[in-house]
């Protein structure tokens, strides 16, 4: 008859032997938590894994048991500590039994966890996310954004019901200047492991609007540093370095700087900071648009000033330069004047004495002082003649003389070379 082998319980009774010979002690062991649940009895049972350092892949995976007596203890003991929670994706050193049981396998109980490695980690993780952002050259890109000059039109990122969100609306809505702003807000889970994709897709959000706005603001108010974890996350950050707009962190911390922080525009520390802030950038520019009024103010009166004495001494000028340039020509029109004295005295004094002569011409040529000296004038029907032709026997002709007249009728003719003009 064939052996019939080892049952199953048989089985696991060796393995449960041999387990307990070769690992009888408890032992440091490293793992990340890769699911964590607490039932209601208060026991917590984990699964913890280990990952390698080039992929990512899984390498090892186990199960961890912390009975509730010893988690009670524990846990408020690790946060209290790291200031995090127990929770997915940290990594633990733990001391742990390595147990079997034959109906649930093999699994490692948890009696005591050293929080100054998880502490390192978180550290470790927040710097590696800083180490990769300088590397890809994203860190100052967002900082280096020109703030606005007046940053009135605010889209707020922040949980409607946060406490922080009613102090900044409080500060910022009831400044004791007077200054209106526009606040939208953009609802998000503020913290958590769904934080980080939750405030991305508010920043998706704020982008499809973004001609409308200023700046954007991420608050939140007061916790843990446990809760703070997601604003370390790489892909948040990334997110804040990329955006268009100035991103100002107040996520309500004093002891620490978030990468969030680290690559925003502005980070403070609350959300009543971040108000008190915007408030402050217009206190400042009223104070700039104030010293401009006052420089222009200046500037404009020493210019009237300078004008007006510029003007003052045209003024003086001019009524001297007009009062010379009047006496310049009234002494040209006085020049003018006596040359046009003695010029037109000359021209009339010319054609005074060329009158005079004309006048002794005319006398030498007047008929009747030409007859005085022996000449007579004969006009035939009131025509002068000048020669015998056409003159017929029997013409009545008048003959002026000095002293009066002849009137005659002709004979005949005598031209001048002695002929006798025959007449009909």
């Amino acid at each position: 008859m064939p052996d019939p082998g080892l049952s199953l319980s048989q089985l696991h009774q060796r393995i449960l032997d041999a387990i307990r010979k070769e690992f009888p002690d408890r032992y440091w062991i490293v793992a990340e938590i890769l699911e964590l649940h607490v039932n209601r009895s208060g026991h917590c049972y984990l699964e913890l894994i280990e990952k390698s350092e080039k992929d990512d892949s899984i390498l090892a995976r186990a199960r961890g048991t912390i009975w509730a007596s010893r988690f009670s203890m524990l846990r408020p003991f690790f946060e209290s500590s790291t200031g995090t929670q127990l929770k997915s994706g940290i990594k633990l050193l733990f001391r742990a039994s390595v147990e079997f049981h034959p109906l649930y396998g093999y699994s490692l109980n948890i009696t005591d966890i050293d929080p100054s490695y998880t502490v390192g980690d978180l550290a470790r993780k927040k710097q590696e996310v800083i180490r990769r952002l300088r590397e890809e050259g994203v860190m100052d890109m967002n900082r280096e954004l020109p703030f606005p000059t007046v940053p009135q039109r605010i889209a707020v990122i922040s949980s409607e019901t946060a406490a922080g969100y009613g102090d900044f609306m409080e500060t910022i809505e009831n400044n004791s200047h007077g200054f209106r702003f526009e606040t939208t807000l953009f609802p998000a889970l503020m913290q958590g492991d769904e934080a980080s994709p939750s405030i991305i897709a508010a920043l998706d959000a704020v982008f499809e609007k973004i001609s409308l706005f200023d700046c954007v603001t991420i608050i939140r108010g007061g916790g843990s540093r446990a809760d703070l974890e997601c604003y370390n996350e790489y892909d948040l950050a990334y997110f804040i370095t990329q955006f268009p707009l100035p991103v100002i962190t107040g996520i309500g911390h004093e002891r620490d700087e978030s990468v969030a922080d680290l690559v925003a525009n502005r980070a403070l520390k609350t959300p009543t900071a971040v108000a008190e802030f915007l408030v402050d950038q217009m206190l400042a520019f009223e104070f700039r648009l104030a010293s401009l009024h006052e420089r222009m103010t200046r500037s404009v009166k020493r210019i009237v000033q300078t004008r007006a004495a510029m003007l003052e001494r045209y003024g003086r000028d001019l009524q001297h330069l007009s009062r010379a340039f009047i006496h310049r020509k009234r002494e040209h029109l006085q020049q003018s004047h006596l040359l046009l004295r003695r010029l037109s005295g000359n021209y009339f004094s010319r054609k005074k004495d060329h009158l005079a002569m004309l006048e002794k011409q005319a006398a030498l040529v007047d008929p009747a002082n030409i007859m005085k000296r022996g000449y007579s004038m004969t006009l035939r029907e009131g025509k002068l003649l000048k020669s015998v032709r056409g003159v017929m026997e029997g013409d009545r002709i008048e003959t002026w003389l000095s002293d009066g007249r002849i009137i005659s009728n002709t004979e005949k003719t005598i031209q001048e070379n002695g002929k006798k003009r025959d007449q009909l």
